[in-house]
């Protein structure tokens, strides 16, 4: 009975300093991975071989498998734990991340909403349900409203350059000029050599008529990178629409084109100012090689449509004008081209028509086409 005894307390020493080595080794953990999460995880796993039902020391290990970016070893250490720690907020976060790192985006979504629904101002499981949207193409205002739950519920200053673009690139896209130059000069605040970032402000500063601002930042980003026409079209279209200097817009579309001459939307840009410049032969050019490369491209069929009817090919102008309302039912350049065409074959009911359409999509067009339809015989 004594020997019996003897072994029992020995066991328990045993354990007591095995939890004692296990807690030692987690509390050096922790102040590794302030500096060396490698390191750290290191001393996590010690702590698991000693005590294996120790969670803390656990999900500190997946913690840092996530890190080094090891997703599967991270969501291995957390499924061990998963059930006892179910009520745990991080725990749900760190596995969503692990899972979105993974592409598996609905495990992630999952995740990242039963953290929500335990801590309802966690705020980078707003940030990472944002860039999924983002990511997915979802609608500006599902972005955006993540985005913005995030911001709300974050305790301190926001330096990530990438989600300051990404939410600049959403506004841009919702047409919030104003807002996306906010974001994306925060961006430029933590990163000044994100080409994208420029791109984006040339973009809003267009849009906001900045033109002097518009061409910094696209010339910034030409410098970054000069083998990329995006830069150089950029400035054809500070040049086309906002300064209608056709002559600077095409030296410009032609810098595009030096490094693409198929790129679409310099062909479309040259295509437009030699239509503005009444060359219209020369402009169907440029527009069909816009349209071969994107047969999608309305505004290219509503430009090469118009191409056709001032060289008096109104079969050709009617086709692509109809492909463009196919693509777009609301393109009012569409149709006000149209009705010329119809005026110009003495079709009044059909040009009427175009012009009740354009009525009814409150068109500025509408009035001076039907001036036209009425003085028709």
């Amino acid at each position: 009975m004594r020997t019996i005894k003897i072994t029992i307390l020995l066991m328990l020493a045993a354990t007591v300093a095995a939890a004692q080595d296990a807690s030692s080794l987690y509390n050096e953990g922790l102040e590794l991975k302030k500096q060396d999460s490698k390191a750290a995880c290191d001393k996590f796993k010690q702590a698991v071989q000693l005590k294996p039902d120790y969670t803390e020391a656990i999900y500190e290990m997946g913690w840092c498998q996530n890190d080094q970016k090891q997703y599967r070893d991270a969501l291995s250490s957390f499924r061990k734990i998963i059930k006892v720690w179910a009520s745990i907020p991080k725990l749900n976060f760190e596995t969503g991340y692990a899972f979105e790192k993974l592409e598996q985006t609905d495990s992630a979504i999952y995740y990242y909403n039963n953290c929500l629904q335990l801590k309802s101002d966690y705020s980078l499981a707003y940030k990472q349900l944002g860039m999924i949207a983002y990511s997915k193409n979802e609608s500006e205002d599902k972005i955006l409203d993540y985005f913005s739950k995030y911001e709300a519920s974050a305790k301190a200053p926001i330096t990530d350059y990438l989600y300051w673009y990404r939410k600049g690139f959403t506004q841009n896209a919702k047409k919030d000029y104003e807002g996306a130059r906010i974001s994306l000069k925060k961006s430029l605040e933590s990163k000044t050599d994100y080409t994208n970032t420029y791109l984006e402000l040339g973009f809003a500063s267009s849009k906001l008529k900045q033109n002097d601002d518009a061409i910094a930042y696209y010339k910034k980003a030409i410098e970054m990178d000069p083998k990329s026409h995006i830069g150089y079209n950029g400035i054809g279209e500070v040049y086309r629409d906002n300064i209608k200097d056709m002559d600077e817009a095409m030296n410009w579309y032609n810098k595009a084109l030096a490094i693409n001459s198929n790129e679409r939307k310099a062909n479309f840009g040259m295509g437009y100012c030699l239509n503005s410049k009444a060359k219209y032969y020369d402009a169907i050019t440029y527009l069909k090689k816009s349209i071969a490369m994107e047969p999608t491209y309305t505004a290219a069929y509503v430009e090469i449509g118009y191409s056709y009817y001032r060289t008096n090919d109104a079969e050709q102008g009617e086709s692509n004008l109809k492909k463009a309302l196919q693509l777009n039912n609301k393109n009012e350049n569409a149709r006000y081209y149209l009705g010329l065409i119809y005026i110009s074959q003495g079709k009044k009911s059909m040009a009427q028509q175009m012009v009740d359409e354009l009525k009814q999509l409150n068109s500025k067009n509408a009035a001076g086409l039907q001036d036209k339809v009425t003085a028709m015989n």
